[in-house]
């Protein structure tokens, strides 16, 4: 390291101790683990997905897809269930894309709203479908540990392509 320039765990030691937090003995190593947990979100580009040709123009729905992000406003968590519904136009992808995706996209900070439209939009580019749909639905700890200090399930549809009744009630 050059002389004169901190690491981030220099700044966050001196981040703590400015807001009082340097007295806890507990706490001596956590700016090492805060720095190695905030350096796993760095943004990186959404992941190609192996594409596969099709005939079908059948509903593909995935259920039920984990993610955890952290909220770009606060840095603290969310995470939920990510469902996808897709109506192909000639060419799908692998089953493990979707959820490779959808973990990619959230590991960084991240809003609930962009998150759902990044899915969507990066499956129209990368598979041209006639008609996307995605439904994410969080529980958002910056709601629950500060602010409101209320917790519940936030849900957010993102839609992309053409108008298609059944996809939409695919995802209810």
């Amino acid at each position: 390291m050059e002389r004169g320039h901190q690491s981030p765990v220099d700044h966050l030691r001196a981040a703590f101790a400015a807001l009082g937090m340097d007295v806890d003995p507990e706490m001596a190593e956590t700016p090492e683990r805060v720095a190695e947990l905030l350096a796993g979100f760095a943004p990186a580009p959404p992941p190609e997905l192996s594409i596969l040709p099709t005939s079908s123009g059948d509903l593909i729905t995935c259920e039920g897809l984990p993610f955890h992000s952290l909220c770009a406003h606060h840095l603290l968590p969310f995470f939920g269930t990510c469902a996808i519904a897709l109506r192909p136009a000639g060419r799908i992808a692998g089953l493990g894309g979707y959820p490779r995706l959808v973990a990619a996209l959230a590991r960084r900070p991240q809003l609930q709203e962009r998150l759902a439209a990044q899915i969507a939009e990066t499956l129209m580019a990368q598979l041209e479908p006639a008609s996307v749909g995605v439904k994410l639905v969080a529980r958002q700890l910056c709601v629950e540990m500060r602010g409101a200090r209320s917790a519940g399930n936030f849900t957010i549809r993102a839609f992309r392509g053409g108008d298609d009744a059944a996809l939409r009630a695919a995802l209810g």
